[in-house]
């Protein structure tokens, strides 16, 4: 398989280092890249050892998959063009701009019968991994991902860059249909929301709540699940996994467990704490290489265009909520 990298900023550094590393690996063919920054990309090429492309119609013409990653606003006409001439993408979050995008992509997609991958890259995260077969009818959600001020993302609101993260990851684990959300977001440094909270209710009866910051003092990025009979806890910043059980107390109860004695009859509680294994993975190497198995396979890739489809469209409707109490608070100060 052959790779063609699109895009050569912060992100696309980090893809090219990796696919170096696949290469080196014998995961893929060869590797080119292209960037409208011509002195940067003929330095990588250098750097690297790999091939340089005069312009993005030939490198879509030389390789069988295109690594977008490029600004936002340019994916849709990048991916169009590829998947015009058949080749499978992968293409960075957001995937594009507007849900209507999106379904175009889908759309022609199908009718190439080419593979489509978006980089919702927490869903590789080494510590949401290990907590995959854990998941069982979640009652809530909380999430708290607070990030060091980075003016670069600023051009989209915190809810596009940041929060998009956890809405896919919230989707994946809790795929009833969202019912009822409630949002209120504020701009501080930024023309775009840097801080927002979401709660968000579904048509089973969970709860979501999601706050996102731009504007903190220190970096956290933390995804709590309450089930029935358990409490999942993951670190996706520090990779770290806990599982607390909750099982009726019975002869098999060791002498030295934990017990939660709630009174008022209600029976005595054992509290079972365990930690997944941590595999000691890169999740945007991981990505990569699932979206190269995928296409081998023939396999449909683990993040697909409808899952980016269904964040972009509630991302959305949750920037409109936002702007909206925005105009009432407006509107309630100027009578």
């Amino acid at each position: 398989m052959k790779i063609g990298l699109v895009g050569l900023g912060y992100l696309g550094k980090i893809h090219l280092k990796l696919l170096v590393e696949l290469l080196k690996e014998g995961k893929i063919s060869s590797i080119g890249i292209f960037d409208i920054n011509e002195a940067e990309k003929l330095r990588l090429a250098n750097e690297y050892s790999v091939k340089s492309y005069n312009s993005l119609q030939e490198l879509i013409l030389d390789n069988d998959i295109v690594d977008i990653v490029t600004p936002g606003e340019t994916h849709f006409d990048i991916a169009h063009m590829c998947l015009k001439h058949k080749r499978h993408i992968f293409i960075e979050k957001p995937a594009t701009k507007t849900v209507e995008q999106s379904v175009e992509l889908k759309r022609l997609a199908e009718e190439q019968n080419v593979l489509i991958q978006v980089g919702h890259v927490e869903r590789f995260n080494p510590a949401f991994v290990a907590t995959q077969k854990f998941f069982h009818q979640p009652i809530f959600i909380e999430v708290h991902r607070l990030a060091l001020y980075n003016p670069r993302g600023t051009d989209v609101s915190v809810t596009l860059d940041l929060m998009i993260h956890d809405l896919d990851l919230i989707l994946n684990v809790n795929p009833h249909k969202v019912k009822n959300i409630y949002a209120n977001g504020i701009e501080i440094v930024s023309p775009t929301t840097d801080i927002a909270n979401v709660r968000l209710e579904f048509e089973n009866g969970s709860v979501a709540n999601i706050t996102t910051s731009r504007l903190s003092l220190k970096n956290m990025r933390k995804f709590r699940v309450f089930q029935k009979t358990a409490y999942i806890s993951i670190d996706l910043l520090e990779k770290k996994s806990e599982i607390v059980h909750i099982k009726e107390v019975d002869n098999t109860t060791p002498e030295d467990a934990l017990i939660l004695s709630p009174g008022n009859g209600i029976p005595d509680k054992e509290i079972v704490i365990e930690k997944p294994e941590i595999l000691p993975i890169n999740a945007i190497k991981e990505e990569l290489q699932s979206f190269i198995y995928s296409i081998q396979l023939g396999k449909k890739p683990i993040v697909t265009i409808d899952d980016a489809i269904q964040v972009i469209d509630l991302a959305y409707k949750i920037e409109d909520i936002i702007y909206q109490n925005k105009l009432a608070v407006l509107s309630s100060n100027t009578h």
